[in-house]
């Protein structure tokens, strides 16, 4: 059966297979992937769509459909906090703000799930909307907020859940160009500050190959489907890492 050990310092899957059953059909998403994650790392996550990146992501995350089916041989491991829940939080491509709150209240529902007391959860909110471009928005309806706004506020409810790794599933793929540049280096920015604002270690998944190597300290590149890692780019010692990135995915 697959195993699910725990440790406080990785997160990673080992001969990782999953398949899709519908029916009498069987699709193979995922086939002997390994991925280990540091403590403290950015991964970037890119391939060709279908190729199971949002697969690997929910298996990371321990959100697999109910139609997705493990390999016995696979291993998923998982840091988990102090009272043993795994310590991550899965941030999905729709911002799935809650229309009827405004946005004081939507940021707050993360730290509220985590169980924090209302006020204190208010609280923790109010002190990183101006770190996150909302300050004087606060009791605006998520329709009022821009796209880029409210990808932003899906972002900080999300990390006032106070889990440690945080996983992104194409967070910024339905802006537009301009938006989404802006998007990559003002979360650039956020992550460089080290003030906590943002979990220490994120995996992000992602189309843009620009926004990969932007973001990331290590981009792995899958192929189509069955996804399987097939490049593995360090960008701090690649001297082009677009280059190489956009290599990798010509030759699938």
């Amino acid at each position: 059966m697959t195993t699910f050990r725990t440790d406080g310092r990785v997160l990673g899957v080992e001969r990782l297979t999953v398949t899709f059953r519908t029916g009498r059909r069987e699709v193979t998403a995922l086939q002997d992937v390994d991925l280990t994650l540091a403590a403290g790392e950015f991964l970037a996550v890119v391939g060709p769509s279908g190729c199971g990146k949002s697969t690997l992501l929910r298996a990371l995350a321990g959100l697999l459909l109910a139609s997705a089916v493990v390999d016995r041989s696979s291993t998923i491991t998982v840091p988990r906090d102090a009272s043993g829940r795994p310590d991550v939080v899965w941030m999905p491509q729709q911002n799935c703000l809650l229309p009827w709150r405004r946005a004081m209240a939507n940021a707050a529902l993360g730290a509220r799930v985590a169980g924090v007391p209302r006020a204190e959860a208010v609280h923790r909110a109010s002190e990183m909307f101006e770190r996150f471009g909302l300050a004087g928005f606060e009791r605006s309806w998520p329709h009022e907020l821009s796209g880029g706004m409210r990808q932003r506020l899906a972002l900080l409810r999300t990390t006032l859940t106070g889990r440690s790794v945080l996983l992104l599933d194409e967070p910024f793929g339905a802006l537009d160009a301009i938006t989404r540049r802006s998007m990559n280096q003002w979360l650039a920015d956020l992550r460089r500050s080290h003030d906590g604002a943002l979990p220490s270690t994120v995996v992000l998944v992602t189309h843009d190959v620009d926004e990969a190597v932007t973001l990331a300290d290590r981009v792995i590149v899958m192929s189509s489907r069955p996804g399987r890692i097939v490049d593995e780019i360090v960008v701090a010692t690649e001297q082009s890492p677009r280059e190489r990135v956009l290599a990798a995915l010509s030759v699938e």
